[in-house]
């Protein structure tokens, strides 16, 4: 039997700035370079089969960076961060200035589906689709990926 190893892209300058960006593409930052170089050591002993990654920047980045062995990388839009819609790019600030109903609206995060974007159920949705048509579980596979997908799969997963 096989593992699934989660890892999480690093910082990015968004991050930092507390924007919402789930489908905006920033690169990794200095911070998260070396957050990824951390996580390559941490798995540099682990013989793994397959990477998928998510295809934005900060996710491939990541894989790149913690992909001792240097094989193929494989990227997909399955494995993206949850789209916000229209709080892509705003801070939290922001978005209690301009849109504060739908602010308030998103506490009920696991049903609120953001305008022009999607719900924490369909970005669960797409990941879990993602592992039961494309992960060989007889396999180890990294998949780096963003906080949401993550905590979405562990979530199905333990729960």
């Amino acid at each position: 039997m096989g593992k699934i190893i989660l890892v999480r892209h690093g910082e990015t300058e968004l991050n930092v700035r507390g924007i919402y960006f789930g489908h905006m593409d920033p690169p990794l930052n200095a911070k998260g370079k070396d957050q990824a170089q951390k996580a390559m050591e941490i798995l540099k002993d682990v013989d793994y089969d397959k990477i998928y990654t998510s295809d934005l920047n900060r996710a491939f980045e990541t894989a790149n960076i913690v992909n001792h062995k240097n094989i193929e990388l494989v990227s997909t839009e399955s494995l993206r961060e949850i789209n916000f819609g229209i709080f892509e790019g705003y801070s939290y600030k922001e978005l209690q200035e301009k849109y504060p109903e739908e602010l308030k609206a998103s506490e009920d995060w696991r049903n609120y589906n953001y305008i022009t974007g999607e719900s924490v159920t369909e970005m669960q949705n797409r990941a879990i689709k993602f592992i039961d048509d494309v992960v060989n579980l007889d396999e180890t596979t990294v998949l780096v990926s963003h906080w949401g997908p993550i905590n979405t799969i562990l979530s199905y997963y333990i729960s």
